[in-house]
């Protein structure tokens, strides 16, 4: 199984697809290499990530934005953040910070199988809009922790860092799970 895990600098709500054609198809010949994205973490974003995930959105392939990742797929569909007025309460540590209540009726609840989880949080950004997509979970400063689309097999973004916590916790480990899941399931439809 080939997962891409990309990572870029710039952070901005506005972005532009500045590629041209032959660079834009290069790209895309590489994510068609993949069965899944994973846009990683981190403090900023480029240009790359959003065509990425638009693309992925587009053609159904799962992707998982982790951190600044769930920044990028939100802002890829037109989505913006927003810096949080109380960054001293959420950029704190890679162990658990806080819990996230979790709508019962998202794809993320019946992945983790959950109402609420513990979470790390690094974060001084937040989402404020995010068309296409839905918040479904959220701390008790009201941040969405989790958005995700209903239509897509798996295009879910997570605020906190997963990776730093599913070795010792189930629920968490899940959402990897699902998602390598996910990506076989639809790697044998082809």
């Amino acid at each position: 199984m080939k997962i891409l895990i990309a990572g870029f600098e710039g952070n901005d709500n506005k972005w532009n697809d500045n590629l041209t054609e032959i660079e834009r198809e290069n790209l895309f010949s590489q994510i068609k290499l993949c069965d899944g994205v994973i846009l990683q973490g981190g403090i900023e974003m480029d240009n790359y990530e959003f065509i990425i995930a638009k693309y992925c959105y587009e053609n159904n392939i799962p992707i998982l934005g982790i951190c600044a990742g769930q920044n990028a797929i939100a802002k890829a569909l037109g989505g913006s953040t927003y810096k949080i007025p109380n960054p001293e309460e959420h950029n704190i540590s890679r162990d658990y910070v806080h819990s996230i209540k979790i709508q019962e009726d998202s794809k993320f609840y019946s992945i983790i199988g959950s109402k609420e989880i513990m979470v790390n949080s690094l974060h001084t950004n937040t989402i404020d809009k995010c068309p296409h997509l839905d918040k479904v979970g959220f701390c008790k400063d009201g941040y969405a922790d989790v958005i995700e689309s209903k239509d897509k097999e798996f295009y879910i973004g997570v605020r906190f860092h997963p990776e730093d916590l599913y070795k010792k916790d189930n629920k968490i480990n899940n959402i990897f799970k699902y998602f390598i899941e996910t990506c076989k399931r639809l790697k044998v439809e082809d």
